[in-house]
């Protein structure tokens, strides 16, 4: 007999006054345009229940956990807002591999999950940070794909799916595959890698989670430069996610959410957009590539892989002032903004050992640019 009661399969919640609707790929289900990131979720759990709570009621019906998240508290701080909600909600698990991990293992933290999140089943189960080169790891005998499979014979899983940061090459052969109904990987105004990655997906029925649609709330308030740049005349946010979700092939938009003020100001937004949104996408990408190419190497999205670093410096402080400094001039701005970093986490303390740079899933070259950036700060 299995552990938990077998999944329900019941219609997911909806609210079509507040909310659009998408299809997830071959899987039947419709998702809100708008998901929810819960990584960002804070200490305060009455302010946590109370966010998860509304993007339930307006319509939102996708969250992405992991137990990892906060400190191992990501899980534990979501529940509170699923008891008793009147209808059906995606809540995706993850759990990460490697080549000690097995079908037992693997089973265990589906379990685990489960438990902490008090939920009957994940109508998503992604495998975690994930690359072509664990695939071997996935598909041994006795692994993680066999208790993916067990697990849904017996209801608790239903769909499965995987996330990480690989080559987009790379990710194209895993969805080709055959073994996942859903990716989710970074896509915003900044970070295009993987269009056609997204574009195979749609072509073979596979759902599309866009993480990262406002790039860690860099593409939120004070990108009047970036506004300017671009020639935009809605405010940025809503051009953060309007491109997003102008990619016919992306099934919702994940942002990471901590408070019901950003709920609320996102699905006003995730609301009235849709494939069609009236902006000038074709104009906008040939100007973001234009900044993109000035600024050589790639863009920050403050996603913290690279942290902590062993010497305590603040990477993603600094690689994202960068961009404020060499992408749309903001130079003043970028030196004034450093010139507050407390001494204890600052440019002083890098002793160049280079692991943020492995750590970095954009590959950036972050000791070049901190040497830019001791120039620009030297009195």
């Amino acid at each position: 007999m299995p552990l938990f009661e077998s999944a329900h399969r019941g219609p997911l919640h909806r609210h079509d006054e507040t909310m659009r609707y998408r299809e997830l790929g071959r899987t039947g289900l419709q998702v809100s345009a708008l998901s929810m990131g819960c990584m960002r979720l804070g200490e305060d759990q009455g302010v946590n229940t109370a966010t998860v709570s509304r993007a339930i009621e307006a319509g939102i019906n996708y969250f992405e956990t992991t137990r990892g998240y906060c400190g191992g508290q990501c899980q534990h701080r979501v529940a509170p807002g699923l008891v008793d909600q009147p209808s059906e909600i995606i809540v995706s698990g993850k759990g990460g591999l490697n080549p000690e991990t097995t079908e037992y293992s693997f089973r265990q933290e589906i379990e685990t999950q489960l438990e902490i999140l008090g939920v009957s089943h994940f109508k998503f189960y992604q495998v975690g940070w994930f690359s072509w080169g664990r695939m071997p790891h996935l598909l041994r005998r006795g692994g993680a794909l066999d208790a993916l499979r067990r697990a849904q014979d017996e209801g608790l899983v239903h769909h499965v799916g995987f996330t990480g940061h690989d080559t987009p090459e790379n990710f194209t052969r895993c969805i080709e595959t055959g073994l996942f109904d859903s990716l989710t990987v970074p896509y915003n105004l900044f970070q295009r890698e993987y269009e056609p990655t997204i574009a195979r997906a749609g072509e073979l029925g596979i759902g599309v989670v866009a993480m990262g649609p406002v790039a860690g709330g860099l593409l939120g308030d004070g990108c009047e430069a970036l506004e300017r740049e671009l020639g935009l005349d809605v405010p940025m946010v809503e051009a953060a996610l309007g491109f997003v979700l102008a990619n016919p092939h992306v099934s919702t938009a994940c942002s990471g959410m901590s408070t019901v003020a950003m709920v609320d100001e996102n699905v006003a937004i995730a609301g009235r957009l849709d494939a069609a949104t009236g902006l000038d996408f074709e104009s906008i990408s040939a100007r973001l590539d234009r900044i993109k190419t000035d600024l050589e190497g790639g863009v920050c999205t403050t996603c913290g892989y690279c942290q902590p670093c062993p010497q305590g410096v603040r990477v993603p402080r600094y690689m994202v002032e960068y961009l404020n400094w060499k992408g749309f001039g903001l130079e003043s701005w970028a030196r004034n903004s450093l010139g507050h970093v407390p001494e204890g986490q600052s440019l002083d303390q890098c002793n160049e050992c280079g692991e943020c740079e492995e750590k970095c899933p954009q590959s950036l070259p972050i000791r070049a640019r901190f040497e830019e950036l001791r120039d620009l700060l030297a009195p």
